[in-house]
């Protein structure tokens, strides 16, 4: 019983980095880079996401992640070319840095 639950729990540890890796679920409000609303992209576990935006095509479809690169593979923000980065502070929480045909764009959770 002990090798098993040591082996689960080497398992489970060996497989955190990657888990991390991945950009955390929620509601991300987006500005351009003269602070201007740009939209509100909702990111769900697996890469689905939605994005909702007066400023530019909303839908929903998939982004792809490797290491802390994001990127779009369908849907409204794969279409403007959506391409970026992650960062996770000490909370957990994450701010993204993207460019696209549009510009550059900072998506972060809305201040509490």
């Amino acid at each position: 019983m002990k090798k098993i639950l040591l082996t689960a729990a080497f398992t489970l540890v060996a497989t955190l980095p990657a888990l991390a890796q991945f950009p955390p679920p929620g509601v991300y409000q987006c500005v351009d880079m003269n602070g201007k609303a740009f939209g509100v992209l909702t990111l769900q576990v697996a890469g689905d996401y939605q994005f909702d935006s007066k400023t530019a095509v909303g839908g929903s479809g998939q982004v792809a992640s490797s290491g802390n690169s994001v990127n779009a593979l369908s849907g409204p923000l794969a279409d403007i070319g959506l391409t970026g980065s992650f960062t996770t502070d000490a909370k957990g929480e994450a701010s993204f840095m993207f460019t696209t045909n549009m510009g550059s764009v900072l998506c972060a959770l809305p201040a509490q």
